[in-house]
């Protein structure tokens, strides 16, 4: 492989880039409580309270410990990407409109 002498320079520009992002991401709090869980999420603290007792599942999902819940973020993250992909447009729109009635 050969790089050029002015893409070298780019070298040590990609790998400050490289460093910041694997910092952001081992900085980056894996446990949510539910006011957190809810601005993550976009939803209302009461709703993510509805959705953890009807759709998440305890151990999972969510951890109770010492009274408090904490929401795992990486199995937040799966749960929406499957919920997205089970649903179709117009199933999305009833129940976002169900929870605003």
């Amino acid at each position: 492989m050969e790089i050029s002498f002015e893409n070298l320079k780019k070298i040590d520009i990609i790998l400050e880039k490289l460093e910041s992002l694997e910092n952001k991401i081992s900085s980056e709090k894996r446990w949510l409580n539910t006011k957190e869980a809810s601005h993550y999420l976009g939803y209302s603290q009461e709703h993510i309270h509805k959705l953890k007792d009807n759709h998440l599942i305890e151990g999972k999902h969510y951890f109770k410990k010492a009274g408090r819940i904490l929401f795992d973020k990486i199995e937040l993250d799966n749960w929406v990407k499957y919920s997205l992909n089970q649903l179709n447009p117009k199933q999305i729109a009833e129940s976002i409109l169900k929870d605003l009635i």
